[in-house]
């Protein structure tokens, strides 16, 4: 296959194709050679707090909805899943099937292998390179999934829109091309519109399994409660920012999501929609102050204490992912919505 520099010296590809190829591309992709942690660190991997947390808010809504298959996209490690497959195994009994969808070779590796010694009879897990679903009621979540799924941009220039595109000449540029694509009159100048294609088909497609069987998605991921028409795309290489373009192939590259286009999509599909609120408000509603309190007064370690609580203050600070991290869960049927009225 043409190398992807040779391609763009005689032509231009969009935005969403050059972070595909970035990010997914056999061999050469970032998510194909680097594991969750390498260049920056998600909450999973900052404290097990938090896929217990998770396990709690499910604990609580399956005293009403029994639903025994759990369904993550985008998992990373793996270490989620394994956290929330932990928890469920000291308050479950029966039979649960556990599905985790990975596009990346390399990361489902990892997740095999950190998950293989879970698997028994009775809890079932399955490991997919194709988003696919039994006809069943399915709680599906995620974290950080959506952040990292190619994105477009357009640009308002001159009352004109303009599309954003990658090119290659000595080194990556993005140029403005003139676009058909038609947006409403409310935007202004210098008004900047991102689209996820692919995020899209994925909500569409799990929110429509949900509309005819039942479950429910937890999302979360980084962005605004109210999104502005600005540029998100940013970069991360060896845990520090940087242009998308400095280190394609070896740097992590993310957007902030668009919530109201979640619960947009939900609402003509005749589905409800809760929050979004803060990962801090999450955590917080389902006990992880108290459950870090419980640990430290079983233990005298200093270090394990100090690691403990700089673990809790990664996760909750308003500044950091407790406050730019939001959630968003949404649903056939009604549940305790008290954390998402907080």
């Amino acid at each position: 296959m043409l190398d992807i520099r040779d391609f763009l010296k005689i032509n231009h590809i969009s935005l969403s194709r050059f972070i595909n190829y970035c990010l997914y591309k056999k061999d050469k992709g970032f998510y194909q050679k680097n594991s969750i942690g390498t260049h920056f660190i998600t909450s999973p991997e900052v404290s097990q707090l938090f896929g217990e947390c998770i396990a709690i808010f499910f604990l609580i809504i399956l005293k009403k909805y029994k639903i025994h298959t759990f369904f993550e996209l985008g998992p990373g490690n793996g270490t989620l899943m394994k956290d929330l497959i932990l928890s469920f195994k000291k308050f479950i009994k029966d039979s649960m099937s556990f599905y985790l969808y990975e596009k990346s070779i390399f990361l489902r590796k990892l997740q095999t292998n950190n998950l293989s010694n879970l698997y028994s009879k009775s809890y079932k897990i399955n490991f997919l390179k194709k988003l696919q679903f039994n006809k069943e009621p399915i709680f599906f979540f995620c974290n950080e999934f959506f952040d990292a799924l190619p994105i477009n941009q357009f640009e308002k220039v001159n009352n004109s829109w303009f599309e954003k595109r990658v090119t290659y000449s000595n080194k990556f540029e993005i140029i403005n091309i003139k676009s058909k694509e038609k947006f409403n009159k409310n935007y202004k100048n210098g008004d900047i519109i991102e689209i996820s294609p692919l995020s899209k088909l994925y909500l569409i497609k799990i929110l429509k399994h949900i509309k005819q069987y039942g479950g429910g998605f937890l999302i979360f991921d980084y962005g605004p409660f109210s999104k502005s028409n600005i540029n998100t795309l940013q970069a991360l290489h060896n845990s520090k920012k940087c242009g998308i373009l400095d280190f394609p192939f070896q740097s992590d590259i993310t957007y902030h999501v668009n919530f109201k286009d979640f619960t947009n999509i939900a609402k003509k599909l005749g589905l409800i929609s809760y929050g979004p609120i803060t990962q801090k408000d999450f955590l917080f509603f389902h006990g992880i102050n108290e459950r870090v309190l419980d640990i430290i007064s079983k233990t005298s370690s200093k270090e394990k204490i100090e690691s403990l609580n700089k673990q809790f203050e990664r996760l909750t600070s308003p500044s950091g992912m407790g406050g730019l991290i939001k959630c968003i869960y949404i649903s056939r049927e009604k549940i305790d919505s008290a954390v998402f009225k907080l």
